[in-house]
């Protein structure tokens, strides 16, 4: 594997604008892959199929910024087809059976180092949560599982439903409603609610910010959302020599890490010493008694609230769009939050309404990427037929498991949340992905689903939706160098009610 990576950074530096190189190390990566890491049929023989290495990261770019047009597009090869990060292979599968088969041992299943995403990725991200294994990832899931876990997001309930009131009620006053008056307002969806999470999640860490600490926060963000489109961006950033190539680069990733680890290190001084010290405070504790390691830590904030403000903001945005272009289902839904109002922390919690209904088919059809996060097996897995040799990176498509009609009817395409009604959990285990695969579910998910439906539930009360533009203004293309999930890039159009629900 080493004399691949070498190779395609010496390609890369004296390549970098000449056509001809480019074609040439697209042709000799190819031609590695294929001879030093075979994967082949058990019947026939055969090399895996899939898509010709791309200058200068493989499909690792393509996976991100034009996911959901790739999976379509590479389902050509088949249902099992390869593709690479970098010079990394990594094999997708499209089936549920290929995937019960590879998730029966997911216990013992190990995270991608940094996702294959390279060294620049590895800076930000590579000691998160999300992407370590083993011990050290046991030791940091207890730090972090306790604030997250469905009893305490439970007893936070109040709190996210009145900053999701607070959020709705100041939303005509905000820079991004284009066309307002007192009774409606017009807004790209996208960055109408992506402010929400992000403070939301925030202070369920952190406690109550300042305007000067939100403020600060955001800046911080968007520190990190600059470095992510360097990452996005490829090339030479997956080498750590990229640091004398492109000094400005270097200077940025260190006043980010500086700042993030000035900004923690503010926020547990100041809440430290509170009668009632937020979850974030006993997590940096053990950093400081050198339980943790600090950058372990770091990268997990950055998972929580840089790298899932593009998943909360996108799964929010996009449910929104949906029930805009919905009236039918959006008066339906409006008509349950009026009875399930009397108690609203039971409705939230319950699985079996429309409102949840409606959440899971947004996931569904816009599942917050196109391609899973990279993993392997210990075991050699057999996979439509050929044999995939232990501690290959597997991804899956979750297009392909998502809209499968074999499951979800001829119509799996289209917004119809009563699909799930009376489906149960066992059906769904390999055929819908949601918050991940296997053992390891996204932490965030009670959390998540309960600002989803608070938002939903109080912005429902107050107004009625309607899509401007049409669906063909909203088709997914992917992401972008500034998100890298797909973002509902449409506008709504939100009209206050009389009375409220």
């Amino acid at each position: 594997m080493m004399l691949t990576i070498t190779l395609l950074a010496v390609l890369c530096t004296l390549g970098w604008s000449k056509q001809y190189h480019k074609r040439a190390a697209e042709y000799v990566m190819t031609f590695v892959l294929a001879i030093f890491h075979p994967i082949k049929s058990l019947s026939s023989g055969e090399r895996m199929p899939g898509p010709s290495w791309k200058w200068t990261d493989g499909q690792m770019m393509d996976k991100f910024l034009n996911g959901f047009a790739c999976s379509r597009n590479w389902r050509r090869h088949g249902p099992i087809y390869r593709i690479a990060s970098g010079a990394i292979p990594e094999v997708v599968i499209t089936l549920p059976e290929d995937v019960r088969t590879f998730y029966s041992d997911s216990p013992s299943h190990e995270k991608s180092r940094s996702s294959n995403g390279g060294w620049l990725f590895h800076q930000l991200l590579g000691e998160c949560l999300g992407l370590i294994n083993g011990e050290t990832w046991k030791g940091l899931r207890a730090a972090f599982g306790p604030a997250f876990s469905h009893a305490f997001v439970g007893s936070e309930f109040v709190r996210v439903d009145e900053q999701a009131s607070s959020y709705i009620d100041d939303m005509p006053s905000q820079t991004f409603a284009t066309v307002r008056d007192d009774n409606s307002l017009t807004a790209n969806v996208a960055e109408a609610v992506s402010a929400f999470p992000f403070f939301c999640t925030a202070e369920y860490l952190y406690g109550p910010l300042s305007p000067d600490e939100k403020s600060k926060l955001w800046s911080i963000g968007q520190m990190n959302l600059e470095l992510m489109g360097h990452v996005l961006g490829g090339g030479l950033t997956r080498f750590p020599f990229a640091t004398y190539v492109n000094r400005d680069l270097a200077r940025k990733l260190a006043r980010f890490q500086s700042e993030w680890t000035q900004f923690n290190s503010h926020v547990h001084q100041t809440r430290k010493h509170s009668a009632a010290p937020p979850p974030f405070v006993s997590t940096w504790n053990s950093v400081e008694s050198g339980e943790l390691m600090k950058e372990e830590v770091l990268h997990t904030l950055s998972e929580i609230l840089f790298a899932n403000l593009d998943v909360s903001t996108g799964v929010l945005s996009w449910l929104l769009y949906f029930l805009a272009g919905d009236s039918s289902v959006q008066n339906q839904l409006r008509e349950e939050i009026m009875h399930g109002r009397e108690d609203l922390q039971s409705y939230c919690k319950r699985k079996d309404t429309l409102l949840s209904y409606c959440m899971m088919e947004s996931f569904r059809l816009r599942p917050f990427t196109a391609f899973s996060i990279p993993e392997s097996s210990p075991a050699d897995k057999v996979l439509s037929d050929y044999l995939v040799p232990a501690n290959t990176s597997v991804v899956v498509d979750t297009l392909s498991i998502n809209y499968n009609p074999d499951v979800w009817g001829a119509d799996s395409e289209e917004f119809r949340p009563m699909r799930f009604h009376g489906m149960k959990a066992t059906e769904l285990r390999y055929n819908l992905f949601v918050f991940g695969l296997g053992t390891r579910k996204c932490l965030g998910q009670y959390f998540g689903e309960l600002m989803i439906k608070t938002f939903v539930v109080r912005l429902l009360e107050r107004y009625t939706m309607t899509g401007l533009g049409g669906p063909q203004q909203a088709e997914v293309s992917g992401g972008s160098k500034d998100s890298w999930v797909p973002l509902s890039n449409v506008q709504i159009h939100l009209q206050a009610l009389s009375t409220g629900v």
